[in-house]
């Protein structure tokens, strides 16, 4: 067993203070709050992959997917592929995101949906920054102290990271951002995947894995938790969901034109599936190691994943990967302290506090008020349970919004009644029968059904109460409720149909633009858009068959 040592701990402080570093004097490039929030939408493709790799990567995954791999078997990685056959989608959903010339999701709600849309999603946005953050942070901790072997606590981990990755999240912004995932997305891919060979180094081989652990650890559905109607459901989710993830609008229109957040946010995310191979056959290793009476039963199998790193690597190299860690944390960390101070600054502070605000003001407003998000993702870490249990709630907080999304683009009829009555319906049934609604059985001991569906294994039933519910609602609300505006649905879908580069056609249209950037169109979203848009999905979606195909066929590897 290997020991977290003075070594380690010199790896860990230089490699995290040249992360701040490197973050912080991106205040060179920050003149505007366009530039603060956005970047001035100029990253090229290689930074736009790993701005989504980096801010898409983060500790709560190799914790999450490992230790239910640990627990449940291989099916424990369906607590990130539930994403798998969606990626393909991101295709077709980054450009509207980049046309949309929004800085927000929440001016997004606005322009199509009204004022009152645009404060609830700002809301429930900053909620679910919160909640991911403090979600980062649990994840962070828990494997800290699985790697120091507990000698440094949790908390430690969360005050550490939280001083160093607001200090260059408020000089630089979202170029601080990117600049410093364009280095630790290449390290993620590396220490995702570096503690196989190790672990089957001190196990014996593949062989050796298919002998410790059992054949029925190998399936990709579990007989409970990852069942497949759990998978199915999940995967709704995520498909509905990811639309109203609130940093998704950076992520997708950060590049020159919607191009670069194609290819940024679906590769982006299929290196990410690859790292998640690494994290589930480092769960099986575990698995035979504490067969093999290598190490003990574990007290909670979301250890499992710090346990691998303290035991299966060298010192040095132990640090290292921690470090690796701690910096992808902090970068993803500072995109959400952005993206959520883009919300407070430009949703709250310019529309309803200083409508007046100059430029500067409102830079200033959101280099502070991103304090919020940090200091209730912070509270949030410690009092949730579990990063499993944090997952599930941030997938159903991003769907109560998501659909209204999906419905916004795809429907002209929808409208604010629609929207609204929708949110209300499925908002009350997930409070009550989720785990908010556990919190409420003291208070009416009577009412056995209150959080019935809190644990994670009730996720399809649980999402039965609400979506299909939400569905039905938007639909008549919005068929019962007043038409929106025809000229200004029209000048939100024309926004959309715009490929960056025609800017010129919103101009002559009398389109206001919220935030433009980059202008300069690539020569294949104009010329051949068609071809892009099919091509480029049908791709994808071959590629997504192929990681699934790739991960069965490795899982056999030594029977």
């Amino acid at each position: 067993m290997q020991h977290f040592g003075w070594i380690d701990i010199a790896v860990v402080v230089v490699y995290l203070v040249g992360i701040a570093v490197l973050g912080i004097v991106q205040i060179v490039r920050v003149k505007t709050s366009g530039d603060y929030f956005t970047g001035g939408r100029r990253f090229n493709k290689f930074l736009m992959t790993m701005h989504s790799l980096g801010t898409g990567t983060h500790a709560d995954d190799p914790v999450g997917v490992t230790g239910a791999v640990y627990e449940r078997g291989l099916s424990g990685i369906w607590y990130t592929y539930i994403y798998l056959f969606v990626t393909p989608f991101y295709w077709i959903i980054a450009p509207f995101f980049r046309r949309s010339r929004f800085i927000t999701t929440a001016d997004f709600f606005e322009a199509r949906f009204g004022r009152g849309l645009g404060m609830l999603y700002t809301i429930m946005g900053i909620v679910a920054f919160s909640v991911n953050t403090g979600t980062l942070l649990k994840g962070t901790g828990t494997i800290g102290t699985a790697v120091t072997g507990g000698v440094v606590p949790e908390w430690w981990f969360t005050v550490a990271m939280t001083v160093v990755f607001v200090a260059y999240g408020l000089a630089g912004g979202l170029a601080a951002t990117v600049i410093t995932e364009g280095v630790q997305g290449l390290l993620i891919v590396v220490m995702s995947l570096l503690l196989v060979p190790f672990g089957l180094r001190v196990i014996g081989g593949a062989s050796a894995l298919h002998q410790l652990v059992p054949a029925a650890k190998f399936s990709l559905a579990a007989p409970e938790e990852m069942t497949l109607p759990w998978i199915l459901v999940a995967s709704v989710m995520a498909l509905v969901g990811i639309v109203a993830q609130p940093h998704i609008m950076e992520i997708c229109s950060a590049g020159r034109t919607e191009f670069e957040g194609r290819v940024g946010f679906t590769y982006g995310n299929f290196i990410k599936r690859f790292c998640a191979m690494g994290w589930a056959f480092t769960g099986l290793i575990v698995i035979a190691m504490v067969a093999a009476g290598d190490v003990g039963a574990l007290a909670k199998r979301e250890l499992a994943f710090g346990v691998a790193i303290r035991d299966l690597l060298p010192a040095g190299v132990t640090g290292l990967m921690l470090a690796a860690v701690l910096a992808a944390q902090m970068s993803t960390l500072s995109a959400f302290m952005v993206a959520g101070s883009a919300l407070f600054s430009r949703n709250i502070y310019l529309r309803f506090l200083r409508p007046k605000a100059t430029d500067e003001a409102i830079l200033r407003a959101g280099r502070w008020s991103g304090l919020i998000v940090v200091a209730a993702g912070v509270a949030f870490s410690f009092v949730v349970g579990s990063v499993a249990q944090a997952l599930t709630i941030f997938w159903a907080v991003n769907t109560l919004t998501g659909l209204l999304i999906w419905f916004g683009v795809l429907w002209r009829r929808a409208n604010p009644a629609g929207a609204w009555v929708s949110f209300v319906v499925m908002a009350a049934p997930w409070l009550l029968f989720g785990i908010f609604g556990t919190a409420l059985r003291p208070f009416f001991p009577g009412a056995t059904w209150l959080g019935m569906y809190s644990e994670t294994k009730f996720l399809p039933q649980l999402v039965a109460t609400y979506l299909p519910a939400g569905v039905v609602a938007m639909v008549i609300a919005s068929l019962l409720g007043k038409r929106v505006d025809k000229e200004r649905l029209d000048q939100f879908y024309l926004l959309l149909r715009t490929p960056v580069g025609h800017e010129d056609r919103l101009h002559e249209a009398g389109v206001d633009m919220v935030y433009a950037g980059s202008t300069t169109g690539h020569p294949w979203e104009l010329n051949h858009p068609a071809l892009v848009n099919v091509g480029g999905f049908v791709a994808a979606l071959i590629f997504a068959g192929a990681i699934l195909a790739l991960l069965w066929a490795l899982a056999r590897i030594g029977m």
